[in-house]
């Protein structure tokens, strides 16, 4: 089966977050967003499981035992891409405490010094890699 493309981060968390407050309005409240918006997520997720997440009781959904299984592997999903980006970030020299710069000779008298004294002094922990060339070498 394929993965729909309606199934979205955006919708995870929200069903996430929903699964956790048990709430339409308390969900929509921890996330900022209208209440409408927390159930059209909901709704259009179930659709795009294809199976019945939620009964509704009055007023109120109630997780069917599926939603509690979609739950866990949300859950592992999440984790798995948040790791996922960190270690890409890493692995770019992005984030981590390092910046790295680039730039040309003839800036390497004063534009570039001073910015990278003011760096530090703002932000002592931040590791600077520094590489000077040419335009082409730089791209």
């Amino acid at each position: 089966m394929d993965i729909a493309s309606d199934i979205t981060f955006r919708k995870l968390t929200i069903f996430m977050t929903f699964m956790e407050k048990g709430n339409i309005a308390r969900t929509a409240e921890a996330l900022e967003i209208s209440g409408v918006s927390v159930h059209r997520a909901l709704h259009t997720l179930e659709e795009s499981v294809r199976c019945p997440l939620f009964v509704h009781k009055g007023r109120n959904l109630l997780a069917l035992p599926a939603a509690w299984t979609l739950l866990e592997y949300c859950q592992e999903v999440t984790q798995l891409m948040a790791r996922g980006l960190e270690e890409t970030r890493k692995t770019a020299g992005v984030g981590q405490g390092r910046l790295r710069v680039g730039t040309l000779y003839s800036l390497t008298l004063e534009t570039v010094p001073r910015l990278i004294m003011g760096m530090k002094l703002r932000r002592p922990e931040l590791e600077i890699n520094l590489t000077m060339g040419s335009n082409d070498m730089l791209l």
